[in-house]
């Protein structure tokens, strides 16, 4: 079991939260539009670059066993979220669409599986699959 602890502030710039992760520091706002600076992403898009890069970590944990004989070739996530607004005002991550591209020196079967392990030891999928709605494009 990990803990993990995000410490926010909110910069009163724009919509602007700052977020200190251990060493890290990365800032969250909004665009323009909706009375932000557009300094960083928004919060929406690091949940979806949560996935991605969650997936890419899965991937590595699989490559990096010992005696795996896995070589990636090529491993590229695009994620894709809807959302819908309510009438007061408030809005959810309805949708999330994961376009996955994985080559590697693994036979075609052998690569599927890969993939499917790979889904199955994302911890961020996890989290989110029985709150949001996920397909899968695989290539």
């Amino acid at each position: 079991m990990a803990t993990y602890t995000i410490h926010t502030t909110y910069r009163n710039i724009g919509a602007q939260t700052l977020n200190q992760a251990g060493d890290h520091q990365f800032i969250a706002d909004e665009p323009t539009i909706f009375r932000g600076t557009d300094a960083g992403p928004n919060p929406v898009q690091y949940l979806l670059g949560a996935v991605g890069a969650c997936l890419g970590a899965s991937a590595a944990s699989l490559v990096n066993r010992p005696k795996s004989n896995i070589k990636v070739k090529k491993f590229e996530v695009i994620v894709t979220g809807e959302t819908e607004r309510f009438a007061d005002k408030s809005s959810r991550v309805s949708k999330i669409n994961v376009k996955l591209t994985c080559q590697t020196n693994l036979n075609q079967e052998e690569n599927r599986q890969f993939i499917e392990d790979t889904i199955h030891l994302c911890t961020v999928h996890n989290t989110l699959k029985d709150a949001v709605e996920f397909t899968f494009d695989i290539n």
